[in-house]
């Protein structure tokens, strides 16, 4: 397994803060329009490997990351960081709707330097939406589906390939965290 299980965080209260990202634009990211600067070329990689696979730039290759303090409150992470007892080098929301798919892909990112540079990196995820039928997300050789609100794994590589899809009828949230251990 390239995940494990370590319980259920804030089960029950992740209801509000998905109500009120619904209503909330976020970041999309979409392959062909947004997908990052990509100004070094740390993404050709993995655009590479969606172009040899046959990936086209059609509009359901989409997410969307939501913020702390931007976009929900920064209390959900520091409430995280006491939960793993780490401190946060960055965490997100995102948001993958119906009909849409995040094709196998490592998460990296424009900053990615600045997370590296205040330690060793331990990612966590959490499923956050009632679980419904129909959207999946995999990381490794783990499959998840119809995961209960709160369920918390932690990645043996944060760098891990991983995918989601959603062929349901609701959007599905993920709480993400990437965490380093405190100095001291």
């Amino acid at each position: 397994m390239t995940t494990k299980f370590i319980g259920n965080y804030y089960a029950g209260k992740w209801d509000s803060i998905v109500d009120s990202l619904m209503i909330k634009d976020g970041q999309r990211v979409a392959y062909g329009e947004n997908f990052y600067k990509n100004v070094d070329g740390r993404f050709n990689e993995i655009i590479n490997l969606w172009n040899e696979a046959g990936y086209d730039k059609v509009d359901t290759v989409e997410w969307i990351n939501y913020y702390p303090e931007k976009d929900f409150p920064k209390l959900v992470v520091e409430d995280f960081e006491k939960f793993t007892g780490l401190k946060c080098a960055r965490a997100w929301i995102s948001r993958l709707r119906p009909g849409k798919y995040a094709p196998i892909h490592r998460d990296i990112d424009d900053d990615m330097e600045k997370y590296l540079a205040q330690g060793e990196l331990i990612r966590y995820s959490v499923f956050i939406s009632q679980p419904y039928v129909g959207a999946v997300v995999v990381v490794g050789d783990s499959c998840f589906h119809c995961e209960t609100s709160g369920n918390t794994y932690r990645w043996d590589n944060f760098m891990d390939w991983h995918a989601g899809g959603n062929c349901g009828l609701h959007d599905q949230f993920m709480f993400h965290f990437l965490g380093v251990k405190h100095n001291g």
